[in-house]
């Protein structure tokens, strides 16, 4: 007995040794079970009151400058998805959210005489090139308080940036064509999405604690809960917009 037991001491450890993979898989999926405990999700669904506006149509001829090439542009039809303006943001109660050194930059298109995309949430700090793509001048400035700027009237291709080093809500428009408007939403935490075109959005990551989640659209009133993570559960939660 004590023979067979002595030779299955030896078969294991050579095992071992033969497959070093072998306990390195099994440290690795031990590390993601345990990271997955204390990590959670938060997915959920938003609801929009039906639109009644109608889609707009923009003309770049309109909006032409004097040095811009004579010819007409076709109508340009800009389809968007209704839940393109929303912002959903976890900001957690207990703690303090990880600030990045250098925030990830971002980028606002003016195209077509708009700005695109027209609600753009950015982490605090972070830097927004603004780019002009249109075939006429265009001018990005704001008035809201704490990030008020103007870059001025730029050309075509004209690349300018701009830190955003205040949390809040940053409205942009251009001095030139007054339909022009869009949103920065500045956010003081990295747990943030905007929803896919069918409503569904999914924030992956956060440590288990309390949060506060928000929900944020340009034409409506803020929603927030108050909700709990906890690691390997899932938080399913739901935003009705327009109640």
């Amino acid at each position: 007995m004590k023979s067979n037991r002595y030779h299955l001491v030896l078969t294991l450890v050579a095992g071992l040794c033969l497959h070093p993979g072998a306990l390195s898989a099994q440290t690795g999926a031990a590390a993601q079970t345990e990271a997955a405990v204390r990590t959670g999700v938060i997915a959920g669904a938003v609801l929009l009151p039906p639109s009644q506006k109608k889609q707009r149509i923009f003309r770049g001829s309109l909006y032409r400058n004097r040095l811009a090439p004579d010819r007409s542009d076709p109508a340009v039809v800009v389809r968007r998805s209704p839940y393109d303006d929303i912002v959903i943001s976890a900001h957690p109660i207990d703690f303090d959210p990880p600030m990045e050194a250098t925030p990830t930059a971002a980028r606002m298109d003016q195209k077509m005489a708009q700005f695109q995309p027209r609600v753009l949430p950015v982490r605090v700090g972070a830097r927004v090139e603004f780019v002009n793509q249109d075939r006429f001048y265009h001018n990005v400035f704001s008035l809201s308080p704490g990030s008020k700027f103007d870059i001025g009237r730029k050309p075509t291709g004209v690349v300018v940036d701009h830190r955003f080093e205040v949390t809040g809500v940053v409205e942009v428009f251009c001095d030139i064509h007054p339909q022009m408007k869009a949103t920065l939403l500045v956010l003081d935490t990295p747990w943030f999405a905007q929803p896919d075109s069918t409503g569904s959005f999914r924030l992956d990551g956060l440590p288990v604690g309390r949060y506060r989640l928000h929900a944020y659209h340009p034409q409506h009133d803020d929603l927030e809960r108050e909700i709990v993570v906890g690691g390997g559960v899932p938080v399913t939660q739901s935003f009705v917009f327009g109640r």
